[in-house]
């Protein structure tokens, strides 16, 4: 079996444990962003590192909610991570209000950043979400605080150790790593749910389409109007 065979295996394998154990977390989740949502309130989303592309895959996005903000958007922010203080600083600026939702990627949920950040934002009474691998957790309990017991719903990633997940042969290395597929797939899933919880509440579902569509800009247009003072955005 090639690496490339043996990478789409893990990724299969992977997407199935997570529809297969999370969809109760998942469907907590998806009424909590409904419920906000429905509140006209927003969904903020942080990652650290390469967890900050998960938090930018639904940032005004076609087939996304336009109510979606990332607490921030440079990938550099992971030479900070082990540093404590730069999450309680970073979230001097955050606007999250009571009865809001934050999803916080994080693969290790080791170090201070995203930690201090859910903290913060607990003090907010925003409802935090932690989407991380709960192998990584459960390794590095003992050593400090781990995000997926601060926050207040902890959906596993089911990521291995490490992140990476095919081994090379003779190499004594791993590539292949699996945390943004499993965290691009928990969050879209949330949201899919999210939409279908808010039809049955009657409530407008803020999905934008495709600006390069003919009726895409005046359809969006709306959303601008709603999320622009939050989301400035939108408007451009």
């Amino acid at each position: 079996m090639n690496l490339s065979t043996v990478y789409f295996e893990n990724v299969r394998k992977l997407i199935n444990a997570i529809e297969q154990d999370e969809n109760g977390k998942i469907e907590i989740a998806a009424r909590k962003i409904a419920e906000a949502t429905a509140a006209g309130g927003i969904v903020h989303l942080f990652g650290s590192g390469h967890s900050v592309l998960a938090a930018l895959e639904v940032y005004i996005r076609a087939g996304a909610f336009s109510n979606s903000k990332p607490v921030m958007r440079e990938m550099d922010i992971d030479r900070f991570e082990r540093l404590p203080g730069i999450g309680k600083a970073i979230m001097r600026s955050f606007d999250g209000r009571k009865g809001e939702v934050l999803i916080i990627f994080s693969n290790s949920g080791k170090n201070p950043l995203p930690i201090e950040v859910a903290k913060t934002a607990k003090e907010k009474e925003v409802f935090t979400i932690a989407i991380t691998s709960f192998e990584h957790a459960e390794r590095s309990r003992g050593q400090g605080e781990v995000l997926a017991d601060i926050v207040d719903l902890a959906i596993d990633s089911h990521v291995p150790y490490g992140d990476a997940s095919v081994a090379v042969p003779d190499a004594k290395i791993k590539m292949g790593p699996l945390s943004t597929v499993a965290n691009v797939t928990l969050l879209h899933a949330i949201y899919c749910m999210a939409a279908e919880i808010l039809l049955s509440m009657d409530e407008q579902v803020p999905v934008r389409i495709s600006r390069n569509i003919p009726e895409g800009l005046e359809y969006n247009r709306k959303f601008a109007e709603k999320y622009g003072e939050r989301l400035p955005e939108l408007r451009y």
